[in-house]
């Protein structure tokens, strides 16, 4: 019976942090930073795009490796689950202009319920996640995973994967394993 260990998963570089641990680089933390300039170019959705779905194929071969075809959705907060709706309605500005409201709805219905979403269906309330929309815990009891966003773009990660196994997987997809 194995336990979960966390991992935390992050963009930035380790040969940018100082001795201190400070991370000493001008770079993007937030999916509200696109169009702010960093180190002197302007940051692009574009760009944000390339390094979320870094994160989602991390979190897809991981949630492959432990054989997990769904996941569970934990409230934070009570008024996360309350404002949902009116979230979803509010913040489709941060996806792509062929978002299907509809789809999302029904999606919504699924989760306003409590109940299993398919991992197909789960990508887009981790793209909500990412874009800091809203803020839950996604897991599996059964499969002995569990994730969620910190601040800055760090993704706490929760599985019985050996450590060697996830920061290959982080490397694959430009990703550092913190610890």
């Amino acid at each position: 019976n194995m336990r979960m260990k966390e991992h935390v998963i992050v963009k930035y570089n380790p040969m940018y942090y100082d001795r201190n641990g400070v991370y000493t680089k001008d770079e993007w933390t937030s999916f509200c930073d696109i169009g702010k300039v960093f180190d002197g170019e302007r940051f692009s959705l574009d760009e944000y795009t390339k390094v979320e779905t870094n994160y989602i194929e991390f979190i897809l071969e991981c949630l492959r490796l432990t054989d997990c075809d769904y996941l569970s959705i934990d409230w934070n907060w009570g008024y996360e689950k309350k404002f949902f709706r009116y979230i979803i309605k509010n913040e489709t500005y941060k996806f792509d202009p062929n978002f299907d409201e509809s789809k999302c709805l029904s999606l919504i219905c699924k989760i306003e319920n409590q109940k299993r979403v398919s991992i197909h269906n789960a990508i887009f309330f981790i793209k909500l996640m990412l874009r800091e929309s809203f803020n839950v815990c996604f897991y599996n009891k059964k499969k002995k995973i569990k994730f969620y966003m910190g601040y800055e773009y760090y993704l706490h990660f929760f599985t019985c994967l050996n450590k060697d196994v996830v920061k290959g997987i982080a490397e694959k997809y430009n990703l550092y394993l913190v610890w």
